[in-house]
């Protein structure tokens, strides 16, 4: 069978051509068939919006909470503001694992997840190592 696109010829049984994918014979498909992968779902561009959205708060009030810490504290007065820096240091680390979170539930491919995943466990182990050195040693 020639192809009516580009002219080249195909087995006659085919219902497509196998150099440029047009239909050989549109009486004899299937309307519910696709030659495309549809295993991931698509998430519509408002779920997207609302996903990055959330992250991008979530980075905020966790980069402007240890900016106004050391605006307002740093170099002086640390051993009066003990406690409050270790509530700061645990508000951080779940608003670190939050945003990954969030990353992780909105990431279209399974590979944006395996990457998001690897950095995550990164980050998080560090976050929670800081955390622990701060809840129990008396020096952050």
């Amino acid at each position: 069978m020639i192809c009516s696109n580009c002219g080249k010829a195909n087995e006659n049984d085919s219902n497509f051509c196998r150099y440029c994918g047009n239909n050989l014979n549109p009486n004899a498909t299937d309307p519910n068939h696709t030659i495309f992968d549809t295993s991931y779902r698509v998430l519509s561009k408002s779920n997207l919006d609302l996903g990055y959205l959330i992250i991008a708060i979530l980075i905020l009030v966790n980069v402007f909470m240890w900016f106004f810490w050391s605006f307002i504290f740093g170099g002086s007065g640390m051993d009066d503001n003990r406690n409050l820096y270790k509530g700061i240091r645990l508000l951080s680390t779940i608003l670190s694992i939050a945003q990954f979170i969030v990353m992780f539930i909105f990431a279209k491919r399974q590979s944006y997840k395996i990457v998001i995943g690897v950095i995550a466990a990164i980050i998080i182990i560090y976050d929670l190592y800081y955390l622990m050195q701060t809840l129990t040693n008396r020096t952050y």
